[in-house]
């Protein structure tokens, strides 16, 4: 096992400790060579783990988690995206930190969550290695990408363990939350169809 694989368990397993999954469906199952193909490019370790161990859903509603299609189709659902055209066009999305300002593109960026506050959460995909690609947020809250020396497990563990500083999305409701909770888009939207509410 190389230092890559081991920081990745230790991540998973970190999580999987503080963030319980509450519905029947715990894990998505991808055809990730599928999905290689449709973007263009691997995916991170970390980001299989999560997915394998969680799938595409939801943290306490506050942070929602993508999965990648593997057909163009599943393109335009909630799924792993790259930024929108009218996006790209927009320059008050090209806003950046003063630390990160001219050091980024907005065509490399691949979103792969949301926030209940409308912040994007993306990987920054310039580098060859997957495992390498740190993460940026666009915050709704000062119109900025700000962007984080780690893989998405780690940021969504420092999340968990309210270790960021400053803290880095606009919705402050997971700070200091006791056992934050997991529920997968299946199990949510199956649950108001049938007119509960799943998270109840």
């Amino acid at each position: 096992m190389n230092d890559d694989q081991s920081n990745i368990l230790a991540a998973m397993l970190a999580i999987r400790e503080l963030l319980s999954c509450i519905g029947p469906t715990c894990g998505d199952s991808v055809d990730w060579s599928a999905a290689e193909k449709l973007y263009g490019k691997p995916f991170p370790g970390d980001y299989q783990a999560f997915t394998a161990a969680f799938g595409g859903g939801s943290i306490e509603q506050v942070v929602g988690i993508r999965v990648p299609a593997v057909t163009r189709d599943e393109l335009h659902g909630n799924t792993v995206s790259r930024i929108s055209e009218e996006a790209l066009a927009d320059k008050a999305v090209n806003r950046w930190h003063p630390a990160e300002q001219g050091r980024h593109r907005l065509e490399d960026l691949l979103i792969w969550g949301e926030t209940a506050a409308a912040d994007t959460l993306c990987w920054i995909t310039a580098d060859p290695d997957p495992d390498r690609w740190p993460v940026a947020v666009y915050s709704r809250g000062n119109l900025e990408w700000s962007v984080y020396p780690c893989g998405m497990a780690e940021f969504l563990l420092k999340l968990l363990r309210n270790e960021w500083q400053p803290w880095p999305i606009s919705d402050a409701s997971l700070q200091d939350m006791a056992d934050p909770r997991f529920l997968h888009d299946k199990d949510e939207a199956a649950g108001w169809e049938s007119g509960s509410d799943p998270w109840e």
